[in-house]
């Protein structure tokens, strides 16, 4: 029982971060790949949002490592 609801609140919280990353203008989280995605490729990068994108994963204690063009790979 107690399991179930660890599960339940673990997958709301995991929901509700990506929901906050998703928020962001130019950032937008690929479930597929499990990664956070720049949408500015090529273009002037949001670093402030990018900052806070990588302090809302430390905030929740998520492992990730930075990947070419401003992306983010969350690391299970």
């Amino acid at each position: 029982m107690a399991t179930t609801l660890y599960i339940k609140r673990d997958l709301k919280m995991a929901q509700e971060i990506i929901e906050e990353i998703e928020a962001f203008e130019n950032f937008q989280f690929d479930v597929q790949r499990n990664r956070v995605v720049n949408l500015k490729v090529g273009e002037n990068t949001d670093t402030f949002e990018f900052r806070k994108i990588f302090s809302i994963l430390n905030k929740h204690r998520i492992y990730y490592t930075f990947e070419n063009n401003f992306e983010i790979q969350i690391v299970e």
